[in-house]
């Protein structure tokens, strides 16, 4: 797992017990040990502790997963499944940590992570892509 030092920014918690059915929305890291039904969207860590579970679609930065996930993940860095941890849809990410025991029913897809591009005041680019 990451660091401890990156768990000590959690800024929310839904706890053990707690079911929330709806959209999350949140700019910092969540920590989920209870049940989710909705979208997820988290500019930030999302942790999914051992009794954590979410159904439905997930965007966040990093992910490190102990519980369980139903739906689409889409991780914009890191995606981490712990030997707990198990995701029944399609995960996207830039990188992915699978321990032994991890489980995933469904496609996996690494992306690149997008490069900044700086420019002048008065520079203009055109982007092209191949078919």
């Amino acid at each position: 797992m990451w660091k401890k030092d990156k768990q000590r920014n959690i800024e929310s918690l839904i706890s053990h017990g707690v079911l929330v059915k709806g959209e999350i929305r949140s700019s910092g890291s969540i920590r989920i040990d209870g049940n989710v039904e909705g979208r997820v969207d988290v500019k930030g860590d999302l942790i999914v502790g051992e009794k954590g579970k979410i159904k439905g679609e997930i965007l966040a930065d990093n992910l490190i997963l102990a519980g369980k996930i139903e739906g689409n993940i889409e991780a914009r860095g890191r995606l981490e499944i712990t030997a707990t941890g198990s995701i029944t849809g399609d995960a996207s990410c830039s990188l992915i940590s699978i321990e032994e025991g991890g489980f995933i029913d469904g496609t996996s897809k690494m992306i690149r992570p997008r490069e900044k591009v700086e420019l002048k005041k008065g520079e203009t680019m055109a982007v092209a892509k191949s078919v």
